[in-house]
């Protein structure tokens, strides 16, 4: 091969490769499943609507958002707030029907050991972020809604020292 035919090659190459960029660069990425927000199941959005109620209703009483929706692996909290010094960490149910105790009922053993196990795996997080100096006091609050109605009971349930 000729330095003449070797110098054309790579010129056509390099032309090539440079229009390929020039398409890659004008051609819209396709969204990828990160960049779209999730979508929620009808019963999904009830739930997200009953918390922004239970959220205003909170900062409307004097307690500062924190964070929403913390998931670990042990479970779930809906929201977490600030009241003074102490952290809030509030659990939002809802019933339509009060024939099984309602929504406050609906907070028993059960879900109270999964909140409480969802908080020692996300308090570290929560003070280092929040409380620098030392870990505040926990409180954990139920805000109910029966019939459309908020019942905020503060200090719903006491977590059992070890």
């Amino acid at each position: 091969m000729t330095d003449d035919t070797s110098a054309r090659l790579f010129e056509s190459a390099r032309r090539a490769q440079a229009a390929r960029l020039r398409r890659r660069q004008r051609a819209p990425r396709p969204p990828t499943p990160a960049d779209r927000p999730p979508r929620l199941s009808p019963r999904q959005q009830v739930g997200s609507d009953y918390e922004e109620r239970a959220l205003a209703l909170l900062a409307r009483a004097g307690l500062r958002p924190l964070a929403r929706n913390l998931r670990c692996r042990a479970g779930e909290i809906d929201l977490a707030l600030r009241d003074g010094d102490t952290l809030v960490l509030v659990e939002v149910r809802a019933r339509g029907d009060v024939r099984y105790g309602g929504a406050a009922a609906s907070v028993g053993w059960a879900k109270q050991a999964r909140l409480i196990r969802a908080a020692r795996c996300l308090l570290p997080g929560l003070v280092a972020r929040h409380w620098p100096a030392r870990p505040p006091r926990v409180r954990f609050d139920v805000v109910a809604f029966e019939d459309d109605t908020p019942l905020w009971l503060r200090h719903a349930f006491d977590v059992p020292m070890r």
